[in-house]
């Protein structure tokens, strides 16, 4: 998930350490070029994902996603009837020490408590079999499937119109949930989903399941395509933050504390703006769907 830095866009850093801080010097030089080279693949834009992207046919619509599915929001929902957070911790209790990618060392169940190796973060392996977690575990599904159709989809209605017929809703199942230990140098880079397969008539959604005032750490995204104007993405429990993240790059900066970062992030395809037979050749993960009508 790397490449060279597009001509134009100038470096930014917004992860781990700045390679011109005094701090940062100290390391010695050999060390700083290594953190510098490693971060200047934050804007990479010439990934095999947008290669393939550029010669593939596109999806089957005939309009654009309208322009108020497109903007950034905050959909709010009450924890204690969709605790997903006590759901993720039981997850992470059973799943953790049996996968080997980590456990909750003390008395606590807070999630931001829970030891997790770094490689639940870096290891496509271990991704791979947390992902296989997530997949099995019925009540935490329960639940996800319960907010998504209750308050998620109802709320994209909304947005529609009062005269919008009937549509339908093309939610992602299971939805993706994120471990992020620290500390860490670890981040993930800037992005636009749509070089992984995602569609202009998705829209994304992304919330936290832990304190972002503990661990320091949230998303960063732009308010439009190529606006490169990043900012982090002010959320707490009880939010869901959604935007255009197709088109939208955003990124996720390394975790500075002791304290574990758990989020949970999932796409809805929308109604005739949505092409539920296309997928992009190549990629190596294709989200299943389950749809809802309203």
């Amino acid at each position: 998930r790397s490449g060279a830095r597009p001509a134009g866009i100038a470096p930014r850093w917004r992860g781990g350490r700045d390679p011109a801080s005094p701090a940062t010097r100290a390391m010695g030089k050999d060390k700083a070029d290594k953190l510098k080279g490693r971060q200047q693949t934050l804007l990479a834009t010439d990934t095999k994902g947008e290669r393939q992207l550029a010669s593939a046919p596109r999806p089957a619509v005939e309009e654009d996603l309208p322009a108020a599915l497109r903007c950034e929001a905050t959909i709010r929902f009450d924890p204690a009837r969709y605790d997903l957070r006590g759901e993720a911790a039981a997850l992470l209790e059973r799943a953790g020490p049996a996968i080997g990618f980590g456990s909750f060392e003390g008395p606590s169940r807070e999630l931001e408590d829970f030891a997790a190796k770094e490689e639940v973060f870096s290891s496509f392996r271990y991704e791979k079999h947390w992902r296989q977690c997530v997949a099995e575990a019925e009540d935490f599904l329960a639940v996800y499937e319960r907010l998504v159709c209750e308050v998620v989809c109802p709320a994209l209605k909304e947005k529609l119109g009062a005269d919008a017929p009937p549509t339908t809703f093309y939610y992602q199942f299971p939805p993706t949930l994120r471990l992020q230990p620290g500390p860490s140098e670890q981040f993930r880079r800037i992005h636009r989903d749509a070089e992984y397969g995602h569609q202009d008539g998705e829209v994304n959604f992304w919330m936290p399941l832990t304190d972002p005032a503990r661990n320091k750490v949230t998303l960063w995204l732009e308010s439009a395509p190529n606006a490169d104007d990043f900012r982090p993405f002010d959320l707490a429990y009880g939010d869901v933050g959604m935007f255009w993240g197709t088109n939208c790059r955003h990124w996720v900066p390394a975790n500075p504390t002791p304290c574990t970062r758990v989020s949970m992030d999932f796409r809805i395809g929308i109604g005739q703006w949505y092409d539920a037979e296309w997928t992009l050749k190549g990629v190596p993960h294709v989200h299943p769907r389950r749809r809802v009508v309203l």
